[in-house]
């Protein structure tokens, strides 16, 4: 069963994550923030 509030969680980190994402001008930063990126989104999938 979906869980709506972890789902809410993960989406507003997402979202949090990628505006941080365009800001950023480090590429070492951005390569971190990328992988964040990704693992949130395969948690969402997972939910």
């Amino acid at each position: 069963m979906i869980n709506n509030y972890e789902y809410q969680i993960f989406y507003e980190e997402l979202k949090r994550l990628n505006k941080e994402y365009q800001r950023c001008e480090d590429a070492t930063i951005k390569k971190f923030i990328s992988m964040d990126i990704r693992l949130i989104e395969n948690a969402l999938e997972a939910i």
